[in-house]
């Protein structure tokens, strides 16, 4: 589109499809406050209620799931063991991946009107998922800030390398999605913690665990990074009881498994929320705030496990645009958000597999991380996947 332009719009559009549609620079119809503007004011107010409830019935979904699993484990043949246990890790990764979006509400401070209370939930369910999290508060909201930066990008900052490369070709092939993929499930979150891998070049090596981090942090940061790694060590010391106790396996079964399906989960959802291979990255010339946090895309994992997840999946443009805003509001202001922005509201509801869309997320998480691998400048200056 080149800034200002709606010619390169137009040509995107025709040859990629309505995700492909980016906001003209400047805009005087949609701006921050025009949209904020078309949203009901009371939407934008937090309930200590409705938050704290939310959290007192997640804890309660990880118990049944858990006391659920131990009682069907009792009764059933020992045949159906592995059986009960696909089941528990499946949704004790579901229930886990909640509690883990209700701590980054904290961060956000949409939780509660209340920055002690934000900090001490958000604090506590972090450390007890193995997140640090003022470290991580931090960067996120620099991905908040930069969204789809090429240069400043927090996460998923896509490569820029030759597509004809062979390394790219082999990303692109079944085995070596599935490899990436793989990947991203068993290390890719904590690749990410210690090195600050799939964020901007210029920060590659950085840790989330280094309070000298100076491309992650200030220095005012370090005892909020400090903090964080306490929290960890913490976690990690009542987990070393736990299997000095109960052994290694059931640690394993009952806690780290589902635990490394909440981290997958969690790479899956920003990567799937921020990548499309229709949707452009911009460069320094061309980004713009509002630019980047309206190529956020909304999706669906189907009405249950987006309702477990507070909808983090299919409100998330909302919450790009206002942050801070409780996840109830987020979910309730998106019809007022779509009407607004019209074509450039990007929403891919996905396919159904076995008319499950849930099944058909992961169907387009497998697509989208075949195709989606490099970017290249257009004729329009944006950055678009070849």
């Amino acid at each position: 589109m080149g800034k200002g332009g709606s010619a390169g719009k137009s040509s995107a559009v025709e040859r990629l499809g309505p995700l492909a549609a980016t906001i003209p620079e400047p805009s005087k119809e949609i701006t921050k406050g025009s949209i904020r503007a078309a949203i009901p004011p009371h939407l934008f107010q937090r309930s200590y209620v409705h938050s704290l409830g939310h959290l007192v019935m997640d804890l309660l979904w990880v118990a049944a799931t858990w006391l659920l699993a131990l009682q069907a484990a009792s009764v059933l043949p020992s045949g159906f063991a592995p059986l009960v246990w696909a089941a528990y890790w499946f949704y004790q990764g579901i229930n886990l991946t909640a509690l883990w979006v209700l701590a980054h509400e904290c961060g956000h401070g949409g939780f509660t009107d209340s920055r002690l209370v934000n900090d001490i939930v958000g604090f506590v369910l972090h450390s007890a998922l193995l997140t640090p999290y003022f470290s991580w508060a931090i960067t996120h909201a620099k991905h908040h800030h930069y969204t789809n930066h090429m240069t400043n990008g927090e996460t998923w900052v896509p490569s820029t390398a030759n597509p004809e490369k062979a390394s790219v070709k082999f990303a692109k092939s079944p085995i070596g999605t599935i490899r990436r993929i793989v990947v991203v499930a068993l290390l890719g979150w904590y690749t990410y913690l210690f090195t600050n891998a799939t964020g901007a070049k210029q920060n590659a090596g950085q840790s989330h665990f280094s309070p000298s981090s100076r491309a992650l942090f200030k220095a005012k940061d370090a005892n909020l990074v400090r903090a964080s790694n306490l929290g960890m060590i913490a976690c990690l010391a009542v987990l070393a009881k736990c299997v000095s106790v109960w052994g290694f396996s059931a640690v394993f079964f009952n806690y780290l498994v589902p635990q490394t399906i909440c981290n997958f989960y969690l790479c899956a959802i920003t990567f799937m929320q921020h990548t499309h291979e229709s949707v452009p990255h911009f460069n320094s010339e061309e980004w713009t705030w509002l630019r980047g946090a309206l190529s956020t895309i909304d999706r669906s994992m189907g009405s249950h496990v987006d309702w477990r997840l507070h909808h983090i999946v299919d409100s998330h443009v909302v919450h790009h645009i206002f942050s801070d805003m409780p996840f109830y509001g987020a979910k309730a202001a998106t019809p007022y958000v779509k009407e607004h922005l019209g074509i450039y509201y990007k929403s891919n509801l996905g396919s159904k597999v076995l008319g499950s869309e849930y099944l058909g997320y992961w169907k387009d998480f497998y697509s989208s991380m075949s195709r989606a691998v490099v970017v290249g400048v257009g004729e329009d200056n944006f950055m678009w996947f070849r």
